[in-house]
C-alpha cells in the first residue's frame, strides 16, 4: 500500500484560505477545525510527528495531542472514529490515511458550516485519550 502524497491535501487549499486564522486559532468551532487538521498535516510531512505514539507509530508528538484530543471531544463521531484509527497505525501509510480520511471528512463546507458558532476551549490545551510518551532511551 503506498501512503498520501502531501500533495494530495492541495485540494483544500481554497478551505484553509477561507478559515484559517492568520494567527492562533481563530474565534469559531470551523477555523478551530481548520487550524487543528492543517497543523496534524503539516507537522507530519515537514517533522514526522504524530498525535499519539503510544501504540504502533515512534515520532514526536509536541502540542498535536491537544489538537486531536480538542477534535475527538468537540466534533463528530465519524471524526472520533476517523482519529481512533491510530490505535492500528503501524505505518507511515497507515497515518497520512488517517491524516486523509481527516481532511476529507472535515475540510469542506458542508461539514464546516455546521460549526460556524464561537469557538470553544482551546486547540492548545486540551485532555483526552491521545498523549505522548517519550521514549525510555532519551531519558538517559
Amino acid at each position: 500500500m503506498n501512503g498520501v502524497d502531501w500533495n494530495y491535501f492541495d485540494k483544500f487549499e481554497f478551505i484553509i484560505d477561507k478559515y484559517m486564522p492568520s494567527r492562533g486559532e481563530g474565534e469559531t468551532m470551523a477555523s478551530q477545525i481548520v487550524t487543528a487538521i492543517n497543523r496534524l498535516i503539516y507537522k507530519w510531512y515537514n517533522d514526522g510527528d504524530v498525535f499519539d505514539n503510544t501504540y504502533y507509530l515512534n515520532g514526536w508528538c509536541n502540542d498535536l495531542s491537544s489538537y486531536a484530543n480538542w477534535l475527538y471531544n468537540n466534533t463528530t463521531d465519524d471524526v472520533c472514529s476517523i482519529l481512533d484509527n491510530i490505535i492500528n497505525a503501524e505505518t507511515e501509510d497507515d497515518y497520512e490515511f488517517i491524516l486523509k480520511d481527516l481532511a476529507d471528512k472535515c475540510l469542506n463546507e458542508e461539514f464546516l458550516k455546521e460549526f460556524n458558532k464561537p469557538k470553544v476551549g482551546s486547540i492548545y490545551n486540551c485532555d483526552g485519550d491521545f498523549r505522548f510518551e517519550q521514549p525510555r532511551e532519551e531519558w538517559d
